[in-house]
């Protein structure tokens, strides 16, 4: 199911990518994925969950190094518009 996460954004090294930075479980990771998957104005990127419980999420984000996947805590995912 496709959801939004809470992400810091920048700059990537094309103009058609950006640098977002988020938490993991393991703490904050950074990655370029396309502008195509960022939504600037609510700060979010949109990926896919592949399970979650009451704590965390597992979800795949589109980088350009192709998809990793990544266990979040549910706090970074944003609530259903």
């Amino acid at each position: 199911m496709d959801r939004w996460i809470t992400v810091k954004i920048a700059a990537g090294l094309f103009p058609t990518e950006r640098t977002v930075r988020f938490n993991t479980a393991e703490g904050e990771v950074s990655v370029f994925v396309s502008s195509t998957h960022v939504d600037e104005a609510r700060t979010a990127m949109k990926v896919n969950v592949i399970d979650e419980d009451e704590s965390f999420a597992l979800v795949q984000v589109p980088s350009q190094s192709g998809l990793t996947v990544a266990k979040v805590p549910r706090s970074v995912l944003q609530r259903q518009r």
